[in-house]
């Protein structure tokens, strides 16, 4: 099988129409490329689109659970910042805008913030804290096999050690993994 070449888009069928198009236009930065009262779509590149949202129109009665990563369908969908530098940059963006972390987790692999729109859905954004060889060496390992999910970490104690120039190990990498240097 031949690997797709990149990620193409995601669909959101929704009756929090208005507020799903808001809160991707400011967690993303993302432009509507074509938006009428039935469906929108956006994008935060040079693609055509990333996201499309379907109006389900209003609320039923009995308005649907958030999701947050739980019951069938899609848990949530991820995107990878390049260093540190940015990731720390999104979270004082979005913390700005109101948005914060639902779940700040430090994989091994990779230091993960799980955000929540407001149907419910995740968007996990991470940087890679390993080179592939080395991730791919830490997930067959006894630590990974001990625990496959990682660690809660404090964003505010990043943001705080980052400006600060002091050590990270403690804040990216799991209690149980060696610490390897990592670019800011």
């Amino acid at each position: 099988m031949v690997a797709p070449s990149k990620f193409a888009h995601v669909v959101y069928n929704t009756h929090r129409y208005q507020e799903m198009i808001e809160w991707y236009g400011a967690v993303f930065e993302a432009r509507i490329q074509h938006g009428d009262d039935r469906l929108t779509f956006m994008t935060y590149d040079d693609e055509h689109h990333r996201f499309a949202f379907l109006n389900l129109g209003p609320m039923p009665e009995q308005p649907p659970t958030p999701k947050m990563g739980k019951g069938p369908g899609v848990n949530h969908v991820a995107y990878t910042w390049r260093d540190l530098g940015e990731f720390v940059q999104l979270y004082k963006r979005l913390k700005a805008c109101g948005v914060l972390p639902v779940r700040p987790i430090r994989h091994g692999l990779t230091l993960s913030m799980y955000y929540a729109d407001p149907d419910g859905n995740l968007m996990e954004f991470q940087i890679d804290v390993l080179e592939p060889e080395a991730a791919n060496a830490f997930m067959a390992g006894p630590a990974f096999e001990a625990n496959p999910v990682g660690e809660l970490f404090d964003p505010e104690e990043l943001l705080r050690r980052y400006e600060s120039n002091a050590s990270l190990d403690e804040v990216v990498f799991r209690s149980d993994q060696t610490p390897v240097p990592l670019a800011r």
